[in-house]
C-alpha cells in the first residue's frame, strides 16, 4: 500500500489529489479486490452503508488507490505463479510437465530478449578524446575511469613508536 497518496496516479498515470482513505475504506477496497466480494458484502464487513461505500468508490484519490491495491494483487499473483512454474520445472513427477515448464521460462526469456534494443546490450563504451601525458589532473577534471592506487592495509600495530610527520626530541 502507498505510504503517501502522492504515490497514487489515475489510469492515465497522471497524479492523483491528497485524499483520506479511512481503514475502513481500505478493507472495504481490499475485500473487493482480493475476495472479489460485490460492493454490497464488502461494506457489510466492514459496517459501511452500501450506498456510502459507492460514492467513496467513485472519488478520484479512491480509484487510485483501488487501482494501486488491484496492481499490487496481481503482481504478488504473477510472482506466485512463476514460483509455481518453477517448482513445477524442478520436481514435477511428469516428464512432460518438466519439460512444459522449462518451455515456459525460455519462451520468456527469448521474449525478454527480443524486446530488448540492440543498443541496451552494449556493456561499456569508453571514449577518450584527449590523453594527458604531463601530470595529473584533479580526479573533478578528468574525464573517463580514474584508476586509484592499490590498497594498502593498515599496519596493526598496538604501540605508537614511530613518529608521524616529525621527529620527535629527547627534550619532551
Amino acid at each position: 500500500m502507498p505510504t503517501g497518496t502522492h504515490d497514487l496516479v489515475a489510469r492515465d498515470g497522471e497524479p492523483v489529489r491528497k485524499g483520506r482513505v479511512s481503514p475502513a475504506l481500505r478493507t472495504a477496497i481490499t475485500l473487493i479486490v482480493h475476495e472479489g466480494l460485490t460492493v454490497a458484502d464488502a461494506a457489510k464487513r466492514t459496517g459501511y452503508a452500501t450506498e456510502s461505500l459507492s460514492k467513496a468508490l467513485i472519488k478520484p484519490h479512491v480509484k487510485a488507490f483501488r487501482l494501486h491495491v488491484k496492481r499490487a494483487w496481481l503482481a504478488s499473483q504473477t510472482e506466485r505463479a512463476w514460483l509455481t512454474v518453477s517448482d513445477l520445472a524442478l520436481q514435477a513427477n511428469s516428464e512432460d510437465v518438466r519439460l512444459k515448464a522449462a518451455k515456459v521460462f525460455i519462451e520468456a526469456d527469448q521474449a525478454a530478449r527480443n524486446a530488448m534494443p540492440e543498443s541496451a546490450r552494449q556493456l561499456v563504451q569508453i571514449v577518450t578524446n584527449t590523453v594527458n601525458m604531463t601530470g595529473h589532473l584533479p580526479a573533478s577534471q578528468m574525464p573517463g575511469v580514474i584508476e586509484s592506487p592499490p590498497y594498502q592495509p593498515l599496519q596493526h600495530d598496538a604501540s605508537n613508536y614511530h613518529p608521524v610527520g616529525c621527529d620527535e626530541s629527547d627534550d619532551e
